[in-house]
């Protein structure tokens, strides 16, 4: 109820907002001054024209698509580019996905200009302040887990790894990184630990009968000149034919689901282990130190993970030998990653160990967890005891944006700061 109650507030005040914008020659209306009636009757005006609005836009969204549908139907077919003798399969294969991608999108209503290079501007948070309950919902998300170097063909472990990997969604279809590292920047995958360490997504994964995923990663070598191909890949992923096996043929699909797929290109086969999340919302986790300090030369991991599955997490951060990153100024942990997708009626739980040496293996000296019941919008907040320290968690929740923002949708950040996203540029 108080989800609700937070979202007709919201509500009232667009409707404020945009009556006094329409009327500006007419005695401001101020919210506090209205009296129980009127403010129903506002709230029913304001869903009325919502409704109204979201039905023009869908007639203009279906309008624009026969059009470019008709359009593309007169176009002369493109002619088949002459195979490059200098390119190998995988290089061919990344150069049709792409070339693929671009031509579906050029018919595409607001995808006008849209870049292959370009990463998502659809930032985290977008609703954690105004849920526009019109424009979200609450939504299938995927979570990627791990990206592991399953397979080696020509090379053997330890490698420097650098490069990018990437999941595109059909809200705009651009990169929404979860791995980058540069060549002066490489990660060391070893046999102990074959794993890239994520910092991604930036924002929740849209999963509307597939995403695409991204690998564009190179082994460092002793110049650059001698730096070797590791992976090149532009692969749809679906979760499954009915999109979640988990279900019964006949039963509603409200559970969660993990999987492993394996991708092999150029010298090396990827392993992305991911879950589809059920009616998810979009939590953004940030953590401060509020009470004590982190013990110099203590290690620090930070996972979350959901209640259905508990055994599936989600790494935060893990110092492993290196300082833990803890801003001087207010205490604020700096993490690796921060966006988790969650069940909407379901659980976040966000654990945390301090140890010393030896990796995973290394003596745990305290840990702890904290819960978190999701909400449509706003921001909750749990205290994480660990030993000598006391951490603040803050959970801010966010909706997920259900169609392309044709035209632009103008949200605002978690941050308060507003931001146009559209165009997918």
């Amino acid at each position: 109820m108080r989800s609700f109650d937070r979202v007709d507030e919201l509500r009232l005040k667009r409707g404020v907002a945009r009556l006094n914008k329409e009327n500006p020659d007419a005695p401001p209306i101020v919210l506090e001054e209205l009296t129980k009636e009127e403010r129903a009757a506002l709230l029913q005006q304001e869903k009325e024209w919502a409704r109204k609005k979201e039905e023009v836009d869908r007639v203009q969204r279906e309008a624009d698509r026969l059009a470019k549908e008709a359009e593309w139907a007169l176009a002369p077919p493109p002619s088949p580019s002459p195979e490059d003798p200098s390119k190998d399969k995988w290089q061919l294969d990344y150069d049709f996905g792409r070339e693929r991608l671009e031509m579906k999108l050029a018919w595409e209503p607001g995808f006008s200009g849209f870049s292959f290079e370009d990463n998502t501007r659809i930032p985290a948070m977008c609703f954690t302040d105004d849920p526009m309950r019109d424009h979200t919902c609450t939504w299938s998300t995927l979570q990627i887990f791990t990206v592991k170097v399953a397979g080696l063909e020509d090379l053997q472990l330890p490698l420097d790894v650098y490069g990018m990997v990437a999941v595109r969604d059909k809200l705009d279809y651009s990169r929404n990184i979860i791995f980058s590292r540069t060549r002066d920047n490489c990660q060391t995958l070893t046999q102990q630990d074959p794993c890239l360490v994520l910092t991604g997504p930036s924002r929740a994964v849209f999963y509307r009968d597939k995403v695409y995923v991204e690998a564009v990663l190179k082994v460092k070598g002793t110049t650059e000149s001698e730096d070797t191909d590791l992976s090149l890949l532009f692969e749809r992923f679906e979760c499954c034919e009915k999109m979640n096996l988990c279900v019964d043929v006949g039963e509603c699909r409200h559970r969660s689901c993990m999987s492993s797929i394996l991708y092999t290109s150029k010298l090396s086969t990827l392993e992305f282990t991911s879950g589809l999340v059920a009616s998810s919302v979009e939590a953004t986790i940030a953590m401060q130190i509020v009470e004590g300090s982190w013990p110099e030369g203590l290690q620090c991991k930070i996972t979350a993970c959901i209640g259905s599955l508990d055994h599936m997490e989600v790494l935060l951060l893990d110092s492993g030998e290196e300082k833990v990153p803890v801003s001087a100024a207010d205490g604020t942990v700096e993490l690796s990653r921060r966006v988790v997708s969650v069940e909407s009626y379901g659980q976040l739980i966000v654990r945390g160990i301090m140890r010393r040496g030896g990796g995973d293996h290394g003596q745990v000296l305290a840990e702890g967890k904290a819960s978190f019941v999701p909400f449509d919008a706003g921001r909750s907040c749990c205290m994480l005891g660990l030993g000598v320290c006391k951490l603040e968690v803050t959970v801010s929740w966010s909706r997920i944006l259900l169609f392309h923002p044709v035209g632009g949708l103008p949200v605002t950040s978690g941050s308060g700061v507003a931001v146009s996203i559209g165009n997918s540029s």
